[in-house]
Formats: C-alpha cells, structure tokens, sequence
C-alpha cells in the first residue's frame, strides 16, 4: 500500500514537472514569435491605429514620404522632455515629404488629450490602447522612435530621448532626395 502511494505520488510530481517545461517551452517559442524585434534595415511593420480625433491612421498609407515613428507614455520624463523638440521638427518638415506619428501607449483618450493640451502639443498622436504595435515592434522602453525611409525600410531606430539636433539629423537622412 506504501509503495503504491509512493507510485503514484511520483507519477503526480513528474506530471506536474513534464507540464511546467512544456508550457515554458510553449510560452517562449510564441512569445519570440510575436515579439521580434524590428531592426535597421527591416521593412517597418504597417498598423493601421485611431488618432485622437477618432480617424483612421495606417502607415502603408505614407509610403512615398520619410517618416517618424515615435512610441512614448504620458507617465514616461524621457519621454516628455523631447516632445517640444518632436513638435518643432514636424512644423519645421511637414512640407518637405515627411510625417510624423506618435503612438501613445496603454493610456486613455482623456489622459493624452490633457497632455498634449498642458504642453502646446499638435503633432499627430494614435492611440496603441492594448499595446499591440509595440509588441510588434519588439519595443522594452520608452521613448522609442523609428526613422522610415520613403519605401518603409527602417533607417534608424532610437531607444530613448532624443534632442533637436539629432531629430534633425536623423529627419535629414531618410528624406526623399531631389
């Protein structure tokens, strides 16, 4: 009777092991297949997000012009330290064959509109609400922005603040040449 006690209670604690690394293997293969890090060179993932005026904003829809994509949160310093310098670089390009889109992430309309109100903010903002596209594109931190050439291939990937100059740069290397 001992023994068959035994038995079976090794029989449970190998079953129980045997299910811990199968999920774990599971987990892992799926998670580094839905979260692979874009990289330059790669063709930027499309996404089609709302603006905070509730239309449409699809990246595929800007091919032919250079763009920035920007990821960033309310709640992140790094983050609200560069937006004045965003927001200069989009007045001073936005006629040039340029775009930029900020993708805020996990917030509320009301949370966004309220930043972009106290801070004097215009640029384009779409709202990651489930924060899917930043999954897709493999994104840890925040700020982190996205050079886009004129056929989509990321040029340049930034991981956190960005200053004028360097915005201006970094625009300057992925716009349409004449």
């Amino acid at each position: 009777m001992k023994k068959k006690k035994r038995l079976i209670m090794r029989t449970m604690i190998l079953f129980v092991l045997l299910c811990a690394v199968g999920y774990t293997l599971y987990a892992n293969l799926f998670q580094k297949e839905q979260n692979q890090r874009v990289v330059v060179g790669d063709a930027a993932p499309d996404f089609a997000l709302s603006t905070l005026n509730g239309d449409d904003f699809q990246l595929s829809d800007h091919e032919g012009k250079a763009v920035l994509v920007n990821f960033w949160g309310s709640w992140c310093g790094p983050c609200k330290k560069e937006m004045p310098a965003i927001q200069d670089a989009y007045e001073h390009y936005k006629d040039e064959n340029f775009e930029v889109v900020t993708i805020n992430i996990r917030e509320s309309e009301f949370t966004v509109n309220k930043f972009f109100e106290n801070n004097g903010l215009s640029i384009p903002v779409v709202m990651d609400k489930d924060g899917e596209v930043y999954d897709r594109y493999g994104i840890h931190n925040l700020p982190a922005s996205f050079f886009i050439t004129q056929d989509g291939t990321v040029k340049r990937m930034v991981q956190g603040e960005m200053n004028r100059q360097d915005i201006d740069q970094w625009i300057e290397e992925v716009l349409p040449k004449s």
